[in-house]
């Protein structure tokens, strides 16, 4: 495991909390100090997830035909088979999410702006933009708040390239310094690192390719963490793209995502949903 320290200041303004970083040594090196910005919020999760409405199947009654009764031709029925649920993918083996934010309003509280990044609901999106400074990580964590849980975002990633990249955020700490996240890069890979007090990063899995990323980052992509003790297991399309362990951070924490460019300023991640699952 790295661990790479850099310079840090902390200036607090209301419930806006900034600090000094570079990425892990597996991310861009570029010798500037980057900066991040961590928003909190503690409200509940208020929206509900509503199980799915139960189909009730026609019953078929059987008729008995006349012995005498003229043969007639009969239709010849196609039963199209029932596609089977990939067991496999967390999202179909846990059932109805225990919530869901699909950023459907035309505002939310996560809309925030700052010169460095800017979190803006609109047309059932969070479209989260990266500005100004190449790899300087912007983040936002809010409720809700857990340990033991598989959580799911969909995602899209368009005019970027590289190692412009978006992270799904999990178990933060109350003030916003402490946290893991799964980095997802426009090329197609994929890493798990901890953000840690002192504004150090450490690397617990380096950034390697994701097949299931290969048709583009530009395309919606499912990613998610199962994440149960100090394991975590990590999903892109319900496929598992592997795991890690870490025994740092063992307490419930917030959600959120994270955004930095390497490449292009203004690169855009629009999140469609944010999902979380009881686990087992």
């Amino acid at each position: 495991m790295k661990k790479i320290k850099h310079v840090a200041f902390l200036l607090i303004l209301s419930l806006f909390l900034a600090g000094c970083n570079l990425p892990g040594s597996t991310e861009p090196t570029v010798d500037i100090v980057a900066t991040q910005v961590a928003r909190m919020l503690t409200e509940g999760a208020t929206e509900e997830v509503k199980a799915p409405t139960e189909t009730v199947a026609p019953t078929l009654t059987e008729t008995e035909t006349p012995v005498d009764a003229t043969p007639t031709q009969t239709a010849t029925v196609t039963v199209t088979p029932t596609l089977t649920p990939d067991q496999s993918d967390p999202a179909q083996q846990l059932g109805s999410a225990a919530w869901m934010q699909d950023f459907s309003g035309s505002s939310s509280a996560w809309d925030f702006d700052y010169e460095q990044a800017t979190f803006a609901t609109a047309n059932g999106y969070l479209n989260m933009t990266a500005k100004a400074n190449a790899n300087w990580h912007s983040w936002y964590v809010s409720s809700p708040k857990l340990k033991n849980a598989y959580v799911e975002t969909t995602i899209q990633m368009s005019n970027c390239s590289g190692l412009d990249r978006f992270g799904l955020a999990v178990r933060a700490s109350s003030d916003g310094q402490q946290f893991y996240y799964l980095g997802i890069t426009c090329d197609g890979q994929w890493g798990f690192y901890r953000m840690a007090p002192d504004v150090e990063i450490s690397e617990i899995r380096g950034y390697q390719v994701a097949v299931p990323l290969s048709d583009g980052t530009n395309n919606p992509h499912r990613v998610g963490i199962w994440m149960k003790g100090s394991t975590f297991t990590f999903y892109i399309d319900g496929e598992e793209v592997g795991t890690a362990t870490d025994a740092t951070l063992t307490n419930e924490g917030y959600t959120g995502f994270l955004i930095a460019f390497s490449n292009n300023s203004g690169f855009t991640v629009r999140v469609d949903e944010l999902k979380y699952w009881n686990v087992p």
